[in-house]
């Protein structure tokens, strides 16, 4: 497990195929485009990545990283299904458009869920890696 890493103002932890974040206001353009390339180094490794990320310190994502993110996605394919706990109802609402942009733009690789703490979060995870691993070796 790696140390924690700043990504402007959030936190960013690598562990295995997972990448813990804990979000912390408002998240900008350069930020999602630096979280993602961390997940995309992630998915290289492993051919999946999971996400858990700690919003209960989370803001918004304003219009222009919104953008930036779902650019991001069209040019890269990632296998990313990700836990997001402690996020009020703006932080929620704020998943579900981007999430459903990401849909209306034909793309499915991105698979997030809600939970109210990080154990759930993390059992969760456990549960699709097993998933994932089974599938992989059935191959």
């Amino acid at each position: 497990m790696q140390s924690w890493q700043p990504i402007g103002k959030h936190l960013l932890r690598i562990e295995e195929d997972l990448v813990f974040v804990v979000a912390q206001g408002e998240i900008t353009g350069d930020e999602i485009i630096a979280l993602c390339e961390q997940l995309l180094i992630v998915h290289k490794k492993y051919g999946w990545v999971f996400e858990i990320v700690d919003a209960k310190a989370a803001g918004s994502m304003g219009a222009q990283a919104r953008r930036q993110n779902a650019a991001w996605h069209r040019h890269h394919r990632v296998d990313l299904e990700g836990v997001v706990f402690g996020a009020n109802l703006l932080v929620r609402t704020i998943f579900s458009l981007v999430l459903n942009a990401f849909r209306m733009l034909g793309s499915d690789q991105v698979q997030m869920h809600f939970m109210a703490t990080e154990a759930e979060a993390r059992a969760w995870v456990e549960q699709r890696r097993e998933r994932k691993r089974s599938a992989a070796v059935a191959r």
